[in-house]
């Protein structure tokens, strides 16, 4: 039985639009601390790298093992009413304040996980890349997902790409791939509508089930942690629109 929390008012509010009053109820006060930004460049985190070459194994290896520095939280997306099978520690809980300084740090910013009115899930993200190994000439780090997209979209026009950018619609996903949604005023449809700076969200998809109709996908940010949220899927692997994750575009992962 998962542990329950409660939500202070102060910080998460967002995080609240489309839960269950269960599961609203269920998540422990989180970033009830006030913001800080560190302007000291020696107390800058280091990130660590893996030694091995970039690859697809590689990437979705580090995100499970952030997902469980983090506890494990699951968010269930397939039905209409949204469950948390698992919680987990959330951003301004001990440990993880620090932990997504390494996030923020990949992007080049001193932010921790106390700086809650900060969206860290491109953050994340790019530091799975860095981490991995991914060079910047592949992918991009920044703070805004339509942002390295964009940039995946015109890398994706040059000599083997470590990505390549795909309808939603008509893919079907695998791990190491991306899966990204537009949100709020971003009307985003196609991959023709990226542009740098436009709200968004992707995940990286981990395991795949199409018999059993869902996939779990890892996101930062996610209901305040690092969050596995699970997706319906078809029979072919092809995700499904959901209202909280309008699935627009895949980044395959051409990594080997």
């Amino acid at each position: 039985m998962a542990r329950f929390r409660r939500f202070s008012p102060s910080c998460i509010f967002q995080s609240l639009r489309g839960l269950s009053a269960v599961l609203a109820i269920a998540l422990l006060q989180a970033c009830a601390s006030s913001p800080h930004v560190s302007d000291r460049a020696d107390l800058a985190p280091v990130i660590p790298l893996s030694s091995a070459p970039p690859s697809r194994t590689t990437l979705v290896e580090i995100a499970k093992s952030e997902w469980a520095f983090f506890g494990e939280q699951q968010i269930d997306m397939r039905q209409k009413t949204l469950s948390a099978p698992r919680l987990g520690l959330l951003e301004d809980e001990g440990e993880a304040v620090q932990r997504i300084a390494l996030y923020w740090r990949a992007v080049g910013k001193s932010l921790n996980g106390a700086d809650c009115d900060q969206a860290w899930s491109a953050a994340f993200i790019s530091y799975l890349m860095v981490a991995a190994n991914v060079s910047p000439q592949q992918f991009s780090p920044s703070d805004v997902h339509f942002t390295y997209l964009s940039f995946l979209q015109q890398r994706e026009k040059q000599p083997a790409p470590a990505f390549a950018l795909r309808p939603a619609a008509t893919t079907a996903i695998a791990p190491g791939d991306l899966i990204c949604a537009p949100r709020g005023a971003n009307a985003a449809a196609s991959i023709d509508d990226i542009r740098p700076g436009l709200p968004g969200h992707c995940d990286i998809v981990i395991e795949v089930h199409p018999e059993q109709g869902w996939a779990g996908v890892i996101g930062g940010n996610v209901f305040n942690s690092v969050s596995e949220s699970l997706i319906p899927i078809d029979t072919h692997a092809i995700a499904l629109p959901i209202p909280m994750r309008p699935w627009f575009a895949v980044a395959k992962n051409l990594l080997p």
